[in-house]
């Protein structure tokens, strides 16, 4: 497991002893340093992490004391192996990426997706799991910070779009039955979401539960109504024709068969 991360309330274990988990400035500093390690990251940067449009007169010298102590913590506890180096106007935060969790991610999802170009949808379902398995909450669990917000947004369409991957090839190599609590979960989590709504119609059908799929859908068609004005996507349909239709099987929906704007604006 990485022994620093954001995917939920930001962690660094070398560090724990030492900064401890109360001093939040330490933690918004260490945080926007863990979202772009091994870069360059401007005093700037770190000043609008902290206190947004209004730092007051003494923003540099709280940053530079926050810094000072994160060193602190690095020369005591893992001196050598990470680094805080100072570059021009700015930091950098130097260590081996694949010791924080985001980096780990974003690499088992990458490895999951060949692996399931190369049919071999066992191995990808098998990544995609790990990857998952890394979060443990929302990202930057506990810090209220609006220069993360982007970044963050972007890390929770990431974990969505894996999680559907792992349903999909879950449904698709038989194990549709173990994913219906955490597809449940997920459609909760994002009820506007089409492609997750279509993996649980699937499952809940191959279960011999065709009534709540039946429900799932009609759910959907009431929240986009009510909140969008619109009605369901083409492949959320299909997938219920395919219901309907005893007769045919119904497959586990692709993400790919979810256009651009679709995935945009559905979710």
């Amino acid at each position: 497991m990485p022994d620093f991360g954001i995917l939920g309330q930001p962690y660094a274990e070398p560090l724990r002893s030492s900064i401890g988990v109360n001093r939040r400035r330490e933690w918004v500093i260490l945080s926007a340093l863990l979202t772009r390690p091994n870069a360059f990251i401007s005093m700037n940067t770190l000043i609008d992490a902290m206190w947004g449009d209004g730092p007051p007169r003494t923003a540099r010298e709280q940053v530079m004391n926050c810094l000072g102590s994160i060193r602190r913590a690095i020369a005591s506890s893992c001196a050598g192996d990470v680094r805080l180096d100072r570059v021009r106007d700015g930091y950098v935060f130097g260590i081996e990426a694949e010791r924080i969790d985001h980096v780990v991610f974003s690499r088992l999802c990458a490895e999951a997706e060949s692996a399931k170009a190369l049919g071999r949808p066992e191995s990808s379902r098998g990544l995609y799991e790990r990857a998952l398995a890394l979060w443990r909450g929302g990202v930057y669990d506990g810090l209220d910070v609006p220069s993360f917000a982007s970044h963050a947004a972007v890390l929770e369409e990431q974990r969505a779009i894996a999680a559907e991957e792992y349903f999909a090839l879950s449904i698709a190599t038989g194990h549709g039955s173990g994913v219906i609590p955490h597809l449940l979960r997920h459609v909760g989590e994002h009820p506007l979401r089409e492609r997750g709504v279509a993996l649980l119609m699937s499952a809940l059908h191959d279960e011999g539960r065709t009534h709540d799929a039946h429900a799932v859908y009609a759910r959907l068609v009431r929240r986009l109504g009510e909140g969008l004005a619109v009605g369901p996507g083409r492949e959320v349909r299909q997938i219920l024709d395919m219901i309907l239709d005893s007769t045919v099987s119904v497959p586990a929906p692709r993400a790919d068969e979810l256009s651009g704007a679709e995935m945009s604006t559905r979710t």
